[in-house]
């Protein structure tokens, strides 16, 4: 996909904006492009401006994740792109962070989707395209410590492994065994916006 023509949103990036973007943040020490308490709605967008809108980690911060996802589901056009990453309920650093509101289940977009009508409570449509969870994702090289980095060869392979596991059926994992491993670190949703 040839992302050069597309008008991309970053929301919540930090200081990890994904490239070629356009990022919304609250925090003014993130240097992002546009200054917003995510939690005021409406956001400062067109309704269907942008062709891709990633969020990497901060949808667990918001007050009402409904509310979000219906304003991404506004600004993104239609048939646009949805790159969301959210704490798995089963990891200790998704309750581990003071600043997190809730962790999601690979069942969040069910009130969202044709297949579940009997649960609609938004007018707001996605299609899920693809789940993928992660057992360890990356640490930042900013936020690592000597042990993790110590570590991180062996986590990194136990990341590839674990992770391939679970995604042979997220279901059977979320069910029965991601507390094994001490639980998923973080779900991966590709959405397609529907309109």
């Amino acid at each position: 996909m040839n992302y050069k023509n597309l008008k991309i949103l970053d929301i919540g990036a930090g200081p990890f904006k994904y490239p070629g973007s356009i990022s919304i943040d609250f925090n003014p020490n993130s240097n992002p492009d546009v200054l917003w308490d995510l939690n005021n709605y409406p956001w400062p967008f067109k309704d269907n401006e942008f062709d891709i809108v990633y969020s990497s980690h901060c949808l667990e911060h918001l007050n009402d994740p409904k509310k979000a996802l219906e304003e991404i589901w506004r600004i993104t056009k239609p048939n646009g792109k949805l790159i969301l990453i959210v704490p798995h309920f089963s990891s200790r650093l998704a309750w581990g962070d003071i600043e997190h509101k809730r962790a999601f289940s690979s069942v969040l977009f069910h009130n969202f989707s044709d297949e579940y009508k009997e649960l609609f409570f938004s007018h707001a449509r996605f299609k899920v395209e693809k789940i993928r969870f992660r057992w360890s994702p990356p640490i930042k090289s900013g936020l690592a410590t000597p042990t993790t980095k110590r570590l991180n060869f062996i986590i990194r392979i136990l990341d590839k492994v674990i992770s391939a596991l679970a995604n042979i059926n997220i279901d059977i994992c979320e069910r029965f065994w991601c507390y094994w491993v001490g639980g998923m670190g973080e779900i991966h949703f590709y959405v397609r916006i529907i309109k």
